[in-house]
């Protein structure tokens, strides 16, 4: 009996097709919505008998976004600036989109919205800046979003000639995003958001001057300094009020001290340049925390995360009680360009302070982004690799096949098409092996009736018609017509088509993703 072959050739551009697919699917898309869904809200720290009586009030804190523009690299070429601004800022859009998956009910930014608003610029080009942010950060207008400033929204310290600080920093700060120093109920919790980078430079000035926090503040009532003392003259530290202090700058703590092994490097140290300062100074920290005396502190900065614990003697002298400690925790950036290989953000439950007085009411826990660079490093440039060496072989491989055969067409091989010039040979069976299924019944299909247009149409749909186009482009390849003409055009010329066969299908998904998070 003579065996009938198929015309279809598989190719291992084929399969690679749908390598990439997956890969593409998942690193550029999938594997942001599976990193925010494996952190949930630390909902769970509130184990004790009716404290969720009333679901918790979830804020979700963003640090060191700082969108690129055309002066964060100087020293690169204008158009790897424009492709390291386009990748960051789509990093940062699908990572914005998949937190918001967490349904926060506020979102507070800890500074540093922008990595140049502090630089000298016009009305217009200033505009556009923050229309990005605004267009990157998108959200419901029924999403509260608070922000504090940072070094790089309004400057700290002195700028160069190179790189010259705007006298209006502030006043756009002020019209973009909000007060610099706001009192805010999050949750039945007292929230400070305090403008860091201006207290760095007013603590400095006071020292200079030689006087204290309390004969600063009458001679600058718009000052930092000044929204602290008054807050300490008209709040009652007796009473039990939960108090949240944000401050992009973090406070001072002993040198070299351990930041926990959620950090990637190093610690947090004292320094001091061009534009920025790592701590407050001791006086200055000494200063917030007697003044406020917060339950917990968020900070941003550093751009990498950090806990440290600061200890605060007791107010009641009658009552002898051990000092009290005020956690610090510095929020990872949300920035794939700030240093780090794992950005990331943090999520905050608060329940009312009044209900339970004597426990904790407020819970946080820190939650990775993926390693963008990683993806880059350790998946693409390896599976890149891999391709064009399966291409390539394939190539070799088609090329030898070629010259060690006579023929094209195997002896067996029979062609059903009539206009083939070789005589055909039909076997057919015989009709009672329908009856055996000797021979393949037709396959699978439905047909629906329809009107359209005043005419009634026939749909009908098959197995063939659904998963033959699927089949086609990932597996079966090209004809066994198309297989010798590719054999016939060489290795090099081959294995040129068949990257980009399989080139095109990974560039078309990170553009589909690319414009949908757009």
């Amino acid at each position: 009996m003579t065996i009938l072959r198929t015309d279809m050739i598989p190719r291992p551009v084929n399969f690679l097709r749908l390598v990439w697919l997956l890969v593409m699917l998942w690193f550029e898309l999938c594997t942001f919505y599976h990193h925010t869904a494996s952190c949930p809200w630390p909902d769970a720290a509130f184990t004790s008998p009716g404290m969720l009586t009333a679901p918790p009030t979830h804020v979700l804190l963003v640090a060191d976004p700082q969108i690129l523009d055309r002066r964060s690299y100087p020293d690169r070429p204008p158009w790897l600036v424009r492709l390291s601004q386009f990748i960051v800022d789509l990093n940062i859009r699908k990572s914005w989109r998949a937190a918001r998956r967490r349904r926060p009910d506020s979102v507070v930014f800890i500074g540093d919205m922008m990595d140049n608003g502090r630089v000298d610029m016009s009305d217009e080009e200033y505009g556009r800046y923050i229309r990005r942010f605004k267009s990157i950060f998108t959200s419901d207008s029924s999403l509260p979003m608070h922000y504090i400033p940072g070094n790089h929204d309004i400057g700290l310290g002195g700028s160069s000639p190179s790189y010259r600080f705007s006298d209006h920093a502030r006043e756009r700060y002020l019209s973009s995003f909000g007060p610099l120093n706001q009192r805010i109920a999050l949750g039945n919790h007292t929230v400070l958001l305090i403008d860091a980078p201006s207290l760095v430079d007013e603590d400095r000035e006071r020292a200079n001057a030689g006087v204290s926090y309390a004969e600063w503040s009458p001679t600058h009532p718009e000052s930092t300094t000044a929204f602290v003392h008054t807050f300490m003259q008209d709040v009652d530290h007796a009473e039990h009020d939960a108090r949240i202090l944000f401050t992009h700058v973090p406070l001072s703590r002993p040198e070299g001290a351990s930041c926990g092994p959620l950090r990637e490097r190093g610690t947090i140290r004292q320094g001091r340049g061009l534009g920025y300062q790592n701590l407050l100074t001791p006086q200055a920290s000494q200063f917030l925390l007697q003044s406020m005396r917060p339950a917990i502190i968020f900070s941003g900065d550093d751009h990498d995360y950090c806990e440290y614990v600061h200890t605060l003697p007791a107010t009641d002298a009658k009552r002898p009680s051990p000092p009290i400690s005020v956690p610090e925790i510095t929020v990872k950036s949300f920035s794939m360009a700030m240093g780090i290989r794992r950005p990331g953000y943090q999520l905050l439950s608060l329940i009312p302070p009044s209900s339970f007085p004597d426990s904790q009411t407020f819970a946080h826990a820190p939650c990775l982004l993926p390693d963008q660079l990683g993806i880059y490093l350790s998946i693409y440039i390896p599976l890149i690799v891999a391709s064009l060496l399966a291409l390539l072989l394939s190539n070799i491989w088609r090329s030898c096949t070629r010259h060690s055969s006579p023929s094209s067409q195997p002896t067996d091989w029979t062609s059903l098409n009539p206009r083939d010039s070789a005589e055909a040979d039909y076997d057919l069976p015989p009709p009672s092996a329908w009856r055996f299924k000797e021979f393949p019944r037709a396959a699978w299909s439905r047909t629906c009736t329809f009107t359209a247009c005043g005419r009634r149409r026939r749909l009908t749909i098959s197995r063939s018609a659904l998963l033959g186009p699927l089949i086609a482009f990932f597996w079966t390849g090209e004809t066994a017509k198309a297989d010798v003409a590719q054999k016939r055009r060489g290795v090099l010329k081959g294995f040129a088509l068949d990257v980009c066969n399989v080139a095109w299908v990974p560039l078309a998904v990170f553009v589909g993703v690319a414009w949908w998070v757009w």
